[in-house]
């Protein structure tokens, strides 16, 4: 006479894993999204630097902030999705203009307006992208920051058009 022994079938996922693999992804989506948000704030950080005026160097440190807290701390699954009132107002387009008190208009080539006031635009609205399709907002603001790199690197020194 054989002994066999018979093995139970193998159990696939629980529900349990299956959330641990999603808030995983979530989690990983999220610390992807505050890593550009960093990496874009660095380049607009940049940018203020360069300025020769006081009032365009805060105008555009403040953008810097916003877009870093809007693509970090601001994204929260399931909240609501909404800017507060100072931090929607230091990513408006209105950023390229600079302050209203200084002379003249911040020292950007069209190129680098461009794209500060889209890394703007995708930072304002990250916080309501994770309500609806979060990921295809990241390549986005990654190809954004890579090009506005590209340009702020082949624009230093050149002035305004």
């Amino acid at each position: 006479m054989t002994n066999m022994t018979v093995l139970p079938e193998a159990a696939g996922p629980t529900a349990e894993d299956q959330e641990q693999r999603e808030q995983q992804a979530v989690n990983e989506l999220l610390a992807e999204t505050s890593e550009v948000g960093r990496r874009a704030a660095e380049w607009v950080r940049e940018l203020a630097a360069r300025q020769p005026e006081a009032g365009h160097r805060t105008v555009l440190e403040r953008a810097a902030d916003a877009v870093e807290r809007a693509s970090g701390r601001e994204v929260v699954p399931g909240g609501e999705g909404q800017l507060d009132e100072e931090l929607a107002y230091d990513l408006g387009a209105d950023v390229v203009a600079g302050s209203v008190v200084a002379n003249g208009l911040p020292v950007l080539v069209m190129g680098e307006q461009i794209a500060l006031v889209t890394v703007c635009s995708v930072a304002a609205a990250m916080p309501s992208s994770v309500l609806g399709d979060f990921e295809s907002e990241l390549p986005v603001l990654a190809a954004v920051m890579e090009a506005a790199r590209v340009l702020g690197l082949e624009s230093a020194g050149r002035s305004p058009r």
